[in-house]
């Protein structure tokens, strides 16, 4: 945008400069051969300048596409945590790799985060069963990249449905 507005602004100056009355003292006629040898020089110029766009391949970080808006652009720490620790749960889990597997293959039916930050997720799946996503889950990290929003993205992503629900108001 920039360079079209600094080529556009060349050219008026071009444009004015080339039929302003000259000085010779060949009289005060416009002086059009000069226009149109700089004209020619700028669309000339013009045209062979093209702005370097480099082909980069997308870069997906847990099925999600990263980009300057979910990218660690804001200087997050906490790079070595790498999610949920399967032995702190006393349930049968899926490991988040095994859900997202899963996922992709179109065999979960319907996902569930506990509110507020959505630390747990069950995932059931189209046979009935329903698990808890366990090892490598994303649980909520504020100071780092580590969240459940990133499963959330990639459920949503797939088009499977899921809500938020708070533990104290399900139904048992």
């Amino acid at each position: 945008m920039n360079l079209s507005r600094t080529f556009i602004a060349i050219t008026v100056v071009v444009y004015v400069h080339g039929l302003a009355p000259s000085s010779s003292r060949w009289g005060s006629g416009s002086n059009r051969r000069a226009f149109f040898k700089t004209a020619g020089a700028v669309l000339g110029a013009g045209a062979i300048q093209q702005p370097a766009m480099a082909a980069q391949e997308k870069e997906y970080r847990q099925g999600i596409e990263v980009n300057a808006f979910n990218g660690l652009i804001f200087n997050y720490r906490g790079g070595d945590f790498n999610g949920l620790d399967a032995n702190s749960l006393n349930e049968e889990s899926i490991s988040y790799a095994e859900f997202n597997e899963k996922l992709k293959g179109s065999e979960v039916a319907f996902v569930e985060f506990l509110a507020p930050d959505g630390d747990v997720a069950y995932a059931t799946f189209k046979d009935n069963k329903r698990l808890r996503i366990g090892e490598g889950y994303p649980i909520e990290q504020h100071d780092g990249y580590s969240s459940p929003m990133f499963c959330v993205r990639a459920v949503k992503n797939a088009g499977v449905p899921y809500k938020f629900v708070v533990p104290a108001l399900m139904k048992s």
